[in-house]
């Protein structure tokens, strides 16, 4: 495999192309909260992004091999980078890939769904919403 000579991992190419066209929502999914808002894609965009310019053949070890291709990738997982998205609070975010990992793994996304709609769930039926506090999310346990 070749070395990654990049000044910048490629999916953060791809997500600087695509963001403009992020519609992230004014509210988390599950809570409700306002706050500290983040976009959560269902398929992780750097595994989706390595098996696609894999099975290309595309070279995206440096900048110019991937600023080459990213508009062709974006195009053809549009679904991905801009349907199968939830915009979550940082707490629900952090507690999602707390049970999915840094990365989910490939074939994890209608798990990671059912979680999202049992948390909303759970939030609906007796939960309220809680603005966070000062601090991070991780501040409240120290």
């Amino acid at each position: 495999m070749a070395k990654n000579t990049n000044k910048r991992i490629p999916v953060k190419w791809v997500r600087d192309r695509a963001k403009a066209a992020y519609e992230k929502q004014s509210c988390c999914y599950i809570c409700g909260t306002e706050q500290d808002l983040e976009l959560h894609h269902l398929h992780s965009i750097t595994l989706l992004l390595e098996r696609w310019a894999a099975a290309k053949g595309y070279d995206i070890s440096t900048d110019d091999g991937i600023l080459a291709v990213r508009d062709e990738f974006i195009a053809e997982h549009h679904t991905e980078l801009y349907d199968m998205v939830y915009t979550l609070c940082n707490r629900h975010h952090v507690a999602l890939h707390g049970v999915y990992g840094k990365t989910p793994q490939w074939g994890s996304e209608s798990k990671q769904k059912r979680w999202i709609d049992i948390q909303r769930e759970k939030w609906s039926s007796g939960g309220s919403v809680r603005q966070p506090s000062q601090g991070s999310f991780f501040s409240e346990f120290t």
